[in-house]
């Protein structure tokens, strides 16, 4: 199954409503804004990272856009010290396109670590997978999903 169809898959296991459309490749934030504009969406970009943990392991790191990562707070969190995963990793691991991680639909082994600050917004805009793809979901229905996944879910709150 792919990973956008696993996206939606998880979505619909739970009734939880999207919104989804389709556009030009996603790459970068003045796209996704223009993208947003031009189809009405509401809420925020996502930023997701896929970061390598020392002593292995992996986690994707669900925040806001403009959201920097605090490295001491994940190292806290993660119980291990975090580095940007290659793209190579990121490709065969979780099947997403450089620059356009996704947050949700990775293997178990995939820990999610979730910024909190997201569920201050009503709506989260994401790629489920495709760059070509953008989501609207409620982060009400976001926060109803996350103790339903397969991975671990870690919650982190950005500066």
């Amino acid at each position: 199954m792919s990973l956008h169809a696993r996206n939606l898959a998880l979505l619909d296991d739970l009734a939880i409503p999207y919104r989804e459309v389709s556009h030009e490749a996603v790459l970068d934030y003045p796209t996704a804004h223009a993208v947003r504009q031009r189809f009405g969406l509401r809420g925020v970009e996502s930023k997701s990272l896929f970061l390598r943990l020392k002593g292995g392991g992996y986690a994707m790191l669900v925040t806001l856009e403009n959201a920097r990562a605090d490295w001491v707070q994940l190292k806290a969190v993660l119980g291990a010290r975090p580095s940007i995963a290659s793209d190579e990793e990121l490709v065969a691991l979780t099947g997403c396109v450089p620059q356009c991680a996704c947050p949700l639909g990775h293997a178990a082994a995939i820990t999610l670590v979730f910024d909190d600050a997201i569920l201050q917004h009503e709506y989260l805009l994401f790629s489920p997978g495709p760059p070509e793809r953008t989501l609207e979901v409620s982060t009400a229905d976001l926060a109803r999903l996350l103790p339903t996944l397969p991975n671990r879910v870690l919650n982190y709150r950005s500066s």
